[in-house]
């Protein structure tokens, strides 16, 4: 069991119109079946979500009118991740230091199973930012309230989420500004979190969320899955649900 305080990487989430179409591609791309699926009504959305080593990839897309996936859709052009989310030992710290940042929560639950913390991305730049605590989660490998109970019956342990990475304006203004929200010291324009690393690099147009970084066992497969789906795959990546995915070896 994690006994020391603790930030990690968890989390990547895709918003889409055709979650079904995405869903299917992920699945024969990453060899893989969702390992949970829910209806999240107070956001007017459903999701379908791939358990990968201790992470996981999240679709969302609208079920009703009007929603924030629309508005981001529409304000992005359906270009960048929707949202980052890390757990951690303590999203109290997480609150705090968002707080000293002026960073303002705009969503917030604490219940027996965990603890949440979204934070307005208008404040943060970038992306959403979601700090959570899973009772029982302090292993990777342990409970996921997000995920269902039955996560690893659909576990690919062939993949992990390694990275991500942030395209700003400014990326050595946000760099010191997330080290701050995160507790890590930025070295070269990355954050080293207990598992994963946020990477910032240059953009000329605006900030978004520009891409995930995955560990894979057999890297060439899932490119040449990537092709067969008709994705454009130049070196070791490929865009899909307006996210760069970058295949790395493990």
């Amino acid at each position: 069991m994690q006994n020391k305080s603790y930030v990690r990487l968890r989390q990547v989430c895709l918003a889409t119109l055709d979650i079904r179409g995405i869903e299917g591609k992920i699945s024969r791309i990453l060899g893989q079946s969702p390992c949970h699926r829910e209806q999240l009504e107070h956001f007017g959305l459903e999701n379908s979500m791939f358990a990968v080593g201790g992470s996981f990839i999240e679709l969302v897309a609208p079920t009703h009118e009007n929603t924030a996936v629309h508005r981001f859709l529409k304000r992005n052009s359906g270009v960048g991740g929707y949202m980052a989310i890390f757990d951690c030992d303590n999203v109290a710290d997480r609150k705090l230091a968002a707080e000293k940042l002026g960073i303002i929560p705009v969503f917030e639950r604490n219940d027996e199973h965990a603890d949440l913390l979204q934070l307005d991305p208008k404040e943060t730049g970038v992306t959403l930012v979601e700090f959570d605590h899973h009772y029982g989660g302090e292993d990777r490998f342990g409970n996921y309230h997000w995920a269902g109970n039955d996560w690893k019956d659909n576990l690919n342990p062939n993949v992990d989420i390694i990275g991500v990475t942030m395209n700003c304006l400014n990326k050595t203004e946000k760099s010191e500004q997330w080290s701050e929200l995160f507790g890590a010291t930025p070295m070269d324009l990355s954050l080293s979190l207990d598992h994963g690393q946020i990477n910032f690099t240059h953009s000329s147009a605006k900030d978004y969320f520009g891409s995930m970084h995955l560990a894979c066992e057999a890297p060439d497969t899932i490119l040449k899955a990537a092709e067969n789906e008709g994705l454009s795959v130049e070196s070791n990546n490929f865009e899909l649900a307006g996210l760069k995915w970058t295949i790395n070896s493990k």
